[in-house]
């Protein structure tokens, strides 16, 4: 990589940001630039795919609650809305000596700022045919092949009731599993076999023993095979190899094991923790790389390491990494010479609410020591979740008014 080390960041908003990634986290910093509570000079965003996907609405997309455009956001339009450039790429390599990004399609951004905000992997890729057989919910091109996967699943079954394995049994395998039985009884396939494969002994290991006990009821109520204490060896074609070489047949497979660290943080010699994710400290960013700024699933916390990721966390963290990312750009002696505020911590909550669709127009609320199902719950998470993403597709909508004017 080529660049200037140690070359200071530009003054007065002049300063290039550089987002990479599309996580939740950084559709506050794109709204604070909308809204010119950041002023930046230059602004990339990079990411995989131009659609980023709200994970907390793809089980109800996958039980057919919402078409695909209503659980996603358009970043290339959002970018467009702040007069910023999009790249669809992926990132190779981070060098903060010199503040420049490689990408995978072999350019490189040089930046004054930058936030990483990519999410993590799944994890258990490395199991064999996992890549390869599996279906997984995330990127969006995935996620939006699954509904008409089902769908023909359901018209071409046979006789012999069909098979279905989710694997993970965290907060998204089991609403996954709940939509999938919800999805399927109204296709008529109401006598399909849905497992639910985890190798914890419990669900939501996460949470507390009253969420647990409501998820595990719930599941048996919706007929889901809870196959605990069960590590998955092989996926093939046409079945699971589990712990002891014991065989499940299945018609479809899919992941929604837990996050694994991304391998770009440790090849660009970044700051680590045991497990490969980028250490943040309280003002997320990144210690020893100064311009550099981290949030999401991929970072882990210096003074709280062992913080469960979860998308909500992302949320909480996007104002915050809005408002320390401004004071960046403008630069510490612009700040001290304007008496600007100084820059916010995060700190990771020791409890937080979940809401999760259970398939059937209700919702498991859990929060501290207590779960409940309920339609209100339902009627809860959906207000919640549509007000967030309303909150940027009118970014989006704002720019569609701009070219059409």
């Amino acid at each position: 990589m080529k660049g200037e080390a140690g070359r200071p960041p530009r003054r007065s908003g002049s300063g290039r940001l550089l987002l990479l990634g599309g996580g939740h986290a950084h559709l506050f910093v794109l709204e604070a630039l909308a809204r010119r509570r950041i002023i930046a000079g230059d602004v990339t965003v990079v990411a995989p795919h131009a659609l980023q996907i709200y994970s907390s609405m793809v089980p109800g997309y996958l039980e057919g609650r919402y078409t695909l455009e209503e659980v996603t956001i358009d970043l290339r339009a959002l970018t467009r809305r702040i007069g910023g450039q999009f790249r669809e790429a992926a990132v190779e390599r981070i060098d903060g000596s010199v503040r420049r990004v490689l990408l995978d399609d072999a350019t490189s951004l040089p930046y004054d700022v930058a936030s990483v905000a990519i999410g993590g992997v799944a994890a258990g890729l490395n199991i064999p045919g996992a890549r390869a057989h599996a279906r997984f919910i995330k990127p969006v091109a995935q996620a939006r092949e699954l509904p008409a996967t089902l769908d023909r699943a359901a018209e071409s079954a046979g006789p012999e009731p069909l098979q279905m394995v989710v694997v993970g049994a965290g907060a998204t395998g089991v609403e996954v599993a709940l939509a999938v039985r919800a999805r399927l009884d109204r296709l008529g396939a109401n006598r399909a076999i849905i497992s639910l494969l985890d190798s914890s002994h419990t669900v939501l290991r996460d949470r507390s023993p009253a969420a647990q006990e409501e998820a595990e009821r719930v599941l048996r109520w919706g007929e889901i095979t809870l196959r605990l204490s069960t590590a998955v060896e092989e996926v093939g074609p046409n079945h699971v190899r589990v712990t002891g070489g014991r065989i499940i047949p299945t018609d479809l497979v899919i992941w929604t094991t837990g996050t694994e660290a991304p391998p770009v943080f440790r090849a660009s010699g970044l700051p680590t923790d045991s497990r490969g994710f980028l250490m943040v400290d309280d003002d997320l960013a990144v210690g020893g790389c100064p311009g550099l700024f981290g949030a999401g699933d991929a970072v882990s916390f210096t003074t709280h390491p062992r913080a469960p990721k979860a998308g909500v966390d992302a949320v909480r963290q996007g104002p915050v990494l809005a408002h320390n990312l401004g004071i960046a750009l403008r630069g510490a002696d612009e700040d001290r010479r304007r008496g600007a505020p100084v820059a916010r911590s995060y700190t990771p909550p020791s409890r937080s609410l979940a809401l999760l669709n259970t398939g059937d127009g209700r919702a498991i609320f859990s929060y501290a020591g207590f779960a409940i199902t309920a339609r209100w719950a339902m009627t809860l998470k959906h207000l919640l979740d549509r007000r967030f993403l309303r909150r940027f597709q009118r970014l989006r909508a704002a720019t569609t008014l701009r070219a059409a004017s």
